[in-house]
């Protein structure tokens, strides 16, 4: 939309004034009496005063005298743009015809001349003067600003640029605004739109003097796409592990799609879950799209999940039962142990230790006490693995240490002795397995020493069993 403006400056305002006005004149044949009539427009003799931007219009009848087919050429001295042509006829039934100027731009008196002039007059109701020897004399401003710009896109997304570059003329100095309000004085200018919505930028060119001109253009300004922040989590690859990466999202809007860049094959992209169970340490990687509306690209968030090696123990105690004072054979496997992994273990009572290696432990009271352990990898994975252990207390047994029984070699890769020399009562010897299973039954003469065979059994730690006179000792042997 383009407004020329007429500056009056009244409290601080700009009033706009907008006019062009249309003179119209009539040509007719000398004493042709009733050519013309009001409606169309009539002049006494004299020169006609126009104001810049105003036009002519002239009309001609049929007439009834001279006998003249043609064209009347009206001539404007010094305004050649001006000049027009205009059709006759004698006719009685030939209509009207009529030309119109195009708008005089510049101020200034131009004489008027009308070819065959003996036959083109300015006519009134009754008489008509000659065309040549009047003059249009045309006042007011001579504006020539004309207000004009290019700008890079009309429909943008929030965020974008638009670049302004002016193509006015005739002006020294501009204004542009955005819904009214002026941000820039430049002679070219940009405006960053955050915004979604539609905005109005005008230009006014400003030629001095009260002289301007104005432009204005939309701009849509269409909501961008958003996935959100990036972002990272850590998981260990022990079972069950797993995590919902839209708890990981951040900053988005509308609804996206999930996919895994990486190759774990243990992520649905419908849901979101990432299942870490059993999977190798290291990262796995994965997008976020949310699709954007023309002219928005999609925008796309990225996920990385560091999966950690959880470390895994099995415990293998030497037995969960034993007299207090006797020792438990703590054995173990492990697997999964990072550089750096620590060991905590605890009794249900005071004493702890560390330990990487097997080791034996003697409980120091009487109850349901345990073996528990917990295994730190030192990457924020770590196992805790507990096993039962009933230590009875039995009181008298510290005399049967005085009998000097010998169980040997331990550990062994074959057959052993148990040395009951110094016991001068009946013996009954039980061996069990780590699954407390009997392996070995002996019912022995007091004063006696048993050689056990190891055939049919596997490598590991068995429970030796001494049974004196209702009391029991237990011995740990490690067969490897």
């Amino acid at each position: 939309m383009k407004r020329f403006y007429s500056l009056i400056i009244l409290a601080f305002s700009l009033q706009v004034a907008i006019s062009q006005t249309t003179h119209q004149v009539c040509i007719s044949e000398v004493y042709s009496t009733g050519a013309c009539n009001s409606s169309t427009g009539v002049f006494t003799p004299g020169n006609l005063t126009i104001a810049v931007g105003d036009q002519i219009q002239f009309t001609t009848y049929m007439v009834l005298l001279g006998g003249y087919n043609g064209t009347h050429t009206i001539v404007f001295t010094g305004s050649a743009a001006n000049n027009v042509s205009l059709p006759i006829s004698t006719n009685i039934l030939a209509p009207v015809t009529t030309v119109t100027t195009p708008p005089f731009t510049t101020p200034g008196v131009y004489p008027m001349e009308c070819t065959h002039s003996n036959h083109c007059f300015i006519a009134d109701l009754i008489e008509g003067w000659p065309c040549t020897g009047y003059s249009v004399t045309v006042t007011g401003s001579s504006c020539t600003a004309d207000a004009n710009f290019n700008l890079t896109a009309s429909t943008v997304c929030a965020g974008t640029t638009v670049n302004f570059t002016n193509a006015s003329t005739g002006a020294t100095t501009y204004s542009w605004n955005i819904d009214e309000s002026e941000f820039s004085t430049s002679t070219n200018s940009s405006y960053l739109f955050s915004t979604p919505g539609t905005y109005d930028i005008e230009l006014i060119a400003d030629g001095g003097a009260s002289c301007l001109d104005s432009i204005t253009s939309s701009v849509t300004v269409v909501e961008a796409a958003a996935a959100g922040s990036d972002n990272t989590a850590s998981l260990c690859n022990e079972s069950g592990s797993s995590i919902d990466l839209n708890t990981l999202l951040s900053g988005n809007n509308g609804t996206g799609v999930w996919a895994e860049t990486s190759s774990s094959g243990q992520f649905d992209s419908g849901t979101g879950v990432f299942n870490a169970s059993g999977l190798s340490a290291g990262n796995y990687t994965f997008t976020y799209t949310v699709a954007g509306n023309v002219p928005c690209p999609n925008d796309v968030s990225n996920f990385t999940v560091n999966v950690n090696q959880s470390p895994a123990i099995n415990l293998n105690l030497s037995a969960n039962t034993l007299f207090l004072g006797d020792s438990v054979y703590v054995d173990f496997t492990t697997s999964g142990l990072e550089t750096g992994a620590t060991f905590a273990w605890g009794f249900c009572e005071v004493p702890t230790l560390a330990s990487a290696t097997p080791f034996y432990y003697t409980y120091g009271t009487a109850g349901t006490l345990c073996v528990c352990v917990e295994v730190d990898n030192n990457n924020g994975c770590l196992v805790n693995e507990c096993e039962t252990v009933v230590v009875t207390d039995a009181s008298g047994i510290d005399e049967l240490t005085a009998l000097n029984i010998l169980v040997y070699p331990n550990p062994t890769k074959e057959n052993f002795t148990i040395d009951l020399s110094k016991v001068d009562v009946p013996v009954r010897v039980v061996i069990n397995d780590n699954l407390n299973r009997v392996v070995r039954n002996y019912e022995m003469q007091a004063n006696s020493i048993l050689q056990v065979e190891t055939n049919g059994m596997s490598q590991g730690i068995y429970q030796v069993r001494i049974e004196i006179s209702g009391k029991t000792l237990t011995y740990p042997v490690i067969l490897q």
